[in-house]
């Protein structure tokens, strides 16, 4: 089983605005999907606490802003069937934007992440797999 782990492919990162958060403190559902380079167990979550904070703000339109943030951490995990024994280590360092709506220029954006949720999604009887799943509420407060 290879994996060049010097090629780490991008995760997926989707923010979804929560139903009805449609003005400041906006409350946001972060879901970051990341192919682990080695297989490991589903019933042993990975161990990742993600840290985010505020990049940058930008004026798209009249009123309309898009927000920068910044996600960093480290995925730890123990790869099936021993894979040498010992916990690998994956990072993950990437921007993700999320679109706001402000009647006034904003500023100041703060970030405060609520309580991770880490999975493997396998499928069927699978009892390992790459897929990794994180999820993250974040609140953004606009000021």
């Amino acid at each position: 089983m290879s994996c060049n782990c010097n090629r780490i492919h991008p995760a997926v990162i989707t923010p979804v605005l929560a139903a009805g958060s449609v003005a400041s403190p906006y409350f946001v559902e972060v879901n970051i999907t990341q192919r682990l380079c080695f297989p490991t167990c589903a019933e042993n979550a990975p161990v990742f606490d993600p840290k985010f904070s505020m990049k940058a703000l930008a004026n798209v339109g009249t009123s309309q802003y898009v927000a920068t943030i910044h996600v960093e951490g480290i995925i730890s995990y123990v790869p099936c069937n021993g894979g040498c024994c010992c916990t690998k280590q994956q990072p993950l360092s990437q921007d993700f934007t999320i679109p706001i709506f402000s009647a006034t220029t904003p500023t100041s954006v703060t970030v405060t992440a609520g309580n991770t949720s880490n999975i493997v999604a396998v499928s069927g009887c699978q009892q390992c797999g790459r897929t990794f799943v994180s999820e993250t509420p974040l609140t953004l407060t606009v000021a």
